[in-house]
């Protein structure tokens, strides 16, 4: 089994947690505890569950899909920040592709653990 750090998912999850806390630090105050906070607890979820399914291999299909569903949020909630203009054209893109490359991982993990 590997462990959390040699995950490319996990890492790759992380570091874009780690690209976007600047971003939210700009949001407006009044979205500080909504929005903002929104976005932080569905990278948590995220990452707790990469883990969670990295080791708990009879509950691991149920984990990756969980990963799934948190990543489609970060879609919607990356989209709402834009549409409100919290963000530009240009990051909600950048995010998004980043995003895309964690699902592409994520499906090619959960066809090779079928």
């Amino acid at each position: 089994m590997l462990q959390s750090s040699d995950l490319v998912i996990y890492k790759k999850a992380e570091e874009l947690l780690n690209n976007v806390y600047p971003v939210l630090i700009n949001f407006p105050k009044s979205e500080k505890f909504a929005l903002s906070q929104e976005i932080k607890q569905a990278f948590y979820a995220l990452l707790r569950n990469i883990l969670l399914a990295n080791n708990i291999r009879h509950k691991r299909r149920m984990y990756q899909e969980e990963v799934d569903a948190y990543l489609k949020l970060l879609l919607i909630l990356f989209n709402l920040a834009k549409k409100q203009k919290y963000i530009t054209q240009k990051k909600n893109y950048q995010i998004q592709q980043k995003l895309s490359e964690i699902g592409r991982i994520l499906g090619g993990w959960m066809k090779s653990t079928k």
